[in-house]
């Protein structure tokens, strides 16, 4: 508008001064001149380094642009020249959606946030803006994993790319065992149980399940697809009783135990030792 109506003097001083390009003042100082909410609205918690060191020209020409806004070109190429790194393309891997297509501003505010990344809004509602089935899903489940519950939706993906598929950071128990540090500890020292050592999504799902503990089908038969219920050895170790009114993880730990039967770690010492016969009449039902 001043460039427009020929009122350079609103921005630059006519004899000199102390700013580049003759300005009045510091940029952003003569840009809330006239733009007086901008400075409450741009100055947030995360505020993109341009606004913070008062360069708004790195983003919008002074004078006039072909573009919308008086930006110097149009997203993302405006943000290339900064973000460079982070928009090489990646090699295999996955790309998140709007990245991959040049939307920066669909989930990002190009001036501020009090959200962490510069997102327009907390990661819950993000996401599940465009991820409205998972959303859904999670009304009927019976668990949630926390981080997706918490909308922290990147403490396993990348937002933007990654090597591995589904964006996720990490492959495998890998990724799981970066929060459950416990877990992890105890697989160090311990017998892990095969699945848990592949992948913990062999017997968890990673968002919400119709089963308790994310489970991803009813524990009996979840055990089932690996244990054979029918064999003699599993029915003589567990006196005859049918699987079907067994809970595993009354007895068992599902990750890791120093037990090579996977018991867990408080036991009753008769048992812990097998000493049966100390308490019971064995041989008879």
């Amino acid at each position: 508008m001043p460039f427009n109506g020929g009122d350079c003097s609103s921005c630059h001083d006519p004899h000199g001064t102390n700013f580049a390009a003759m300005l009045k003042e510091r940029a952003d100082t003569v840009c809330y001149g006239c733009h007086t909410d901008a400075e409450t609205k741009f100055k947030k918690t995360f505020t993109h380094k341009p606004v913070m060191n008062a360069d708004c020209v790195s983003c919008h020409g002074a004078h006039g642009s072909a573009e919308k806004n008086l930006l110097k070109n149009t997203v993302p190429q405006l943000c290339a020249p900064c973000h460079a790194d982070l928009m090489k393309a990646e090699s295999g891997g996955s790309s998140h959606m709007p990245f991959n297509g040049g939307q920066c501003l669909t989930c990002h505010d190009s001036h501020g946030s009090n959200v962490r990344g510069m997102i327009v809004d907390n990661e819950a509602k993000l996401c599940f803006g465009c991820h409205t089935s998972l959303a859904q899903g999670d009304k009927a489940a019976k668990s949630s994993h926390a981080p997706f519950r918490g909308g922290d939706c990147t403490k396993c993906h990348s937002p933007h790319k990654a090597k591995l598929n589904k964006l996720l950071l990490a492959q495998g128990t890998d990724l799981c065992v970066s929060c459950h540090k416990g877990t992890k500890e105890r697989f160090a020292s311990e017998k892990v149980h095969t699945p848990a050592e592949q992948d913990c999504q062999t017997c968890h799902k990673p968002h919400n399940a119709g089963q308790p503990s994310l489970l991803t089908e009813q524990l009996v038969a979840l055990c089932g697809q690996c244990h054979s219920y029918d064999r003699k050895p599993f029915a003589d170790a567990h006196l005859g009783i049918s699987a079907t009114v067994m809970n595993c993880m009354n007895c068992h730990d599902p990750h890791s135990s120093k037990d090579p039967k996977f018991f867990k770690k408080v036991m009753h010492a008769p048992f812990a030792s097998r000493s049966c016969s100390d308490c019971h009449v064995t041989g008879k039902q």
